[in-house]
């Protein structure tokens, strides 16, 4: 797609950006059912996956202070430790994520290991244990050292400092992994890992009585926030000084909630024709989910001797695109996209994890199926509009220079 993918980032339904032309079905995205456990934790289930396989999938929402950030890395990496092993023994896959908005724990394997499944998620998201703590934390610190080494590692950040100033970034700094010792992780961990605060995704064919069997079989804690610590100020952290040899620019502008489909369009046509009409430098387009709104951020860089050029290209980008997006492309692309998205949710995984990231976004567990109809009627009128709005707002700007 001609995207010049910003490392680290973390846009939105990532898997969307990638062309499909297999024909569209899959499971669907419509929950077959909505069970409320009492105390938590609130569960959404898909029984239209092969009967043989399992998927659930398991959040906390997490907002992190600037002190705390990095935080939930710190609890992802000795998660991941914990779970991947003990999935490995039946054959199972185990993963942990720290979005925007939570921690995320999911696991998929056979369904006739379901109890298996369900003691690799209660490992997963047990209290983390002091003795791990040094290790995860050397690691993540090694994570964000070559981060910053890089421009673009340095520029993600800025630009996400300038859209949302007070929401930090998910992978901290040098300054508040500083102050993070083990008894701050683990009153970070208390906070967000509670029975009223879990989202579970499951995607299996599942009766109602052993869904919330295993709801409950999980011990989430009920929580307390009694020991948790006060928000701190964040220590300083030392200027990123990263090695530059091209010119580097990074423009963000916020979306509104409602206009996903149009910006995801947008998103997909600007980079495909930067991609045809650029030879010097590289543009690219995404989506990111930010501080619970979307943004739609454009990367591009080039040598010194083809600044002015690329600079050109940026100003005119939104003008020159559309005067060539006729009804048919608007068309073309809004079915692309929505054959990618339903592609990406054939598998139990991608299933339980597109819908679990709409639901932590804020858009609920029906979020998906909105957006994909959403696309299925989206005009080009309604994508015009919004590229007139993002022409006529100031973006967020950020530079490198060699």
């Amino acid at each position: 797609m001609g995207f010049l993918c910003m490392p680290f980032a973390v846009p939105l339904l990532a898997l969307l950006f990638v062309a499909q032309s297999a024909p569209a079905g899959g499971l669907g995205f419509r929950a077959d059912e909505t069970l409320t456990v009492p105390g938590g934790p609130d569960v959404t289930v898909f029984r239209s996956a092969a009967p043989e396989v399992i998927s659930l999938r398991l959040s906390f929402p997490l907002k992190e202070d600037r002190g705390e950030a990095g935080a939930g890395q710190i609890l992802r990496l000795m998660a991941e430790d914990r779970m991947r092993p003990l999935a490995r023994r039946v054959g199972a896959r185990a993963e942990v994520h720290r979005t925007p908005e939570a921690v995320v724990y999911q696991v998929s394997g056979p369904i006739e290991d379901l109890d298996f499944l369900g003691w690799v998620l209660r490992e997963g998201i047990r209290q983390p244990p002091g003795q791990d703590f040094e290790a995860a934390l050397r690691r993540v610190r090694v994570e964000n050292d070559r981060r910053m080494e890089t421009p673009e590692g340095v520029l993600v950040t800025r630009i996400r400092d300038s859209l949302a100033p007070n929401s930090p970034s998910v992978f901290g700094t040098a300054g508040s992994l500083d102050r993070t010792d083990a008894m701050r992780l683990t009153a970070i961990w208390e906070r967000s890992h509670r029975r009223d605060n879990a989202r579970l995704v499951v995607v299996g064919r599942l009766p109602d009585e052993l869904v919330l069997a295993l709801a409950r079989d999980l011990d989430i804690p009920a929580g307390s926030q009694s020991t948790a610590l006060q928000p701190g100020d964040e220590t300083d952290s030392p200027d990123p000084a990263p090695e530059v040899i091209r010119h580097w620019i990074v423009e963000g502008y916020r979306i509104m909630r409602g206009d996903e489909a149009s910006a995801l369009v947008v998103a997909w046509w600007l980079a495909d024709h930067a991609r045809t009409t650029t030879n010097d430098f590289e543009i690219g387009v995404e989506i990111w989910n930010i501080d619970g709104s979307r943004a739609l951020v454009v990367s591009a860089a080039a040598y010194p001797r083809f600044r002015a050029s690329m600079e050109g290209s940026l100003e005119g980008l939104f003008q020159d695109a559309v005067e060539l997006m006729t009804e048919d492309d608007v068309s073309s692309v809004s079915q692309q996209l929505r054959t990618g998205i339903i592609m990406s949710g054939r598998s139990p995984w991608g299933l339980a994890e597109l819908v679990g990231q709409a639901w932590d976004a804020g858009s609920g567990p029906e979020g998906v199926e909105t957006l994909v109809a959403d696309l299925d009627v989206l005009t080009r009128v309604q994508v015009l509009a919004l590229v007139r709005a993002l022409e006529e707002a100031s973006p967020v700007r950020e530079e490198l220079i060699p």
